[in-house]
């Protein structure tokens, strides 16, 4: 007599299924996370009177900088072009092919294009700006130059070696910020349209390293030593912390005096140091977000999903 073997229930599911959704849950709610700021930054920079009001006075104080301040701002405004854009590309395609990551090159790349791509849909087809206070026409959000320089930056850490990766996202932070402070120095874009690309750069690149995880999941990645993940973690934090705490201030302050109807050339001054404060803490939260999401791991060799051979790849 033949033995029957009765299955009860569903099969077991696969021990490496977990890491794997774990990983896309995470990654997902950082495309809503990006989601809910972009348009709740929208709802009230744009669509609000009071938005407008505070987003307007740091774009006015702007013009109380120095004829130095601004003429900087706009040399590295002139940096940003197709060429350099197409340079970067090349660099970034280059780190992830060197690391036999092909899918991981792709995703960079498609975060770049499509992000690029959206910005421009969104601030010249979707997103009406209605005129509330009488500023007249100025570029609307998302801002196109935030939008490439912080595609580039986040396109480098998505191909960086976990072990280097939070090193080279605080190097990298530094161009987004720079870029961002310069189109509100230069009078181009008002500090929301800055805080709008950071969110629509994050979300993409959030969705797209998904698309690579789903498919051809992970790899466990060599994280940097202890002490230096623990202080680039401290060092974000604190940054994101503090100047989101002065950005607060010195809106809250602005917002009172706009209010009482005596915003000055000082008070305006405070505005767009406020705004400025705003966007540096942006920028970083991106990239903590971003180092957060891939924390220990090396995406697109698909490591988790060969369980049969008992171990994964370990990448540099």
């Amino acid at each position: 007599m033949s033995a029957v073997n009765v299955i009860d229930g569903p099969p077991p599911e696969s021990p490496t299924a977990t890491p794997v959704r774990s990983r896309l849950s995470l990654l997902f709610a950082v495309v809503a996370g990006s989601m809910a700021v972009f348009f709740g930054n929208y709802v009230f920079f744009v669509r609000t009177t009071l938005g407008q009001e505070l987003d307007n006075a740091a774009l006015v104080g702007a013009e109380h900088e120095t004829q130095g301040v601004i003429t900087e701002a706009w040399d590295l405004l002139d940096i940003i072009s197709v060429a350099s854009l197409a340079l970067a590309c090349v660099v970034i395609g280059m780190v992830a092919l060197l690391r036999k990551r092909v899918a991981l090159a792709f995703a960079a790349l498609t975060t770049i294009a499509v992000a690029n791509v959206a910005t421009q849909l969104l601030k010249r087809v979707a997103l009406e700006r209605p005129d509330l206070i009488g500023a007249g026409d100025v570029n609307s959000l998302p801002s196109g130059h935030a939008t490439v320089a912080t595609t580039v930056a986040v396109g480098l850490v998505m191909v960086t070696a976990p072990r280097w990766r939070s090193v080279v996202a605080l190097v990298t932070v530094v161009f987004p910020i720079g870029v961002a402070v310069a189109v509100v120095t230069a009078s181009w874009h008002r500090p929301s349209d800055s805080i709008a690309s950071f969110c629509v750069v994050l979300g993409i690149a959030a969705a797209s390293l998904a698309a690579v995880v789903a498919v051809f999941g992970f790899d466990a990645g060599e994280r940097p030593p202890r002490w230096v993940r623990r202080s680039a973690l401290a060092f974000a934090s604190a940054a994101i912390v503090i100047l989101s705490a002065v950005s607060l201030v010195g809106l809250w302050a602005v917002r009172n005096r706009l209010r009482d109807g005596q915003l000055d050339a000082r008070w305006e001054t405070v505005a767009y140091t406020a705004s400025t404060a705003g966007i540096a803490a942006g920028a970083l939260a991106v990239m903590l977000c971003l180092v957060l999401a891939l924390r220990g791991v090396a995406v697109g060799h698909g490591g988790w999903n060969r369980t049969a051979e008992g171990a994964t790849a370990v990448d540099h």
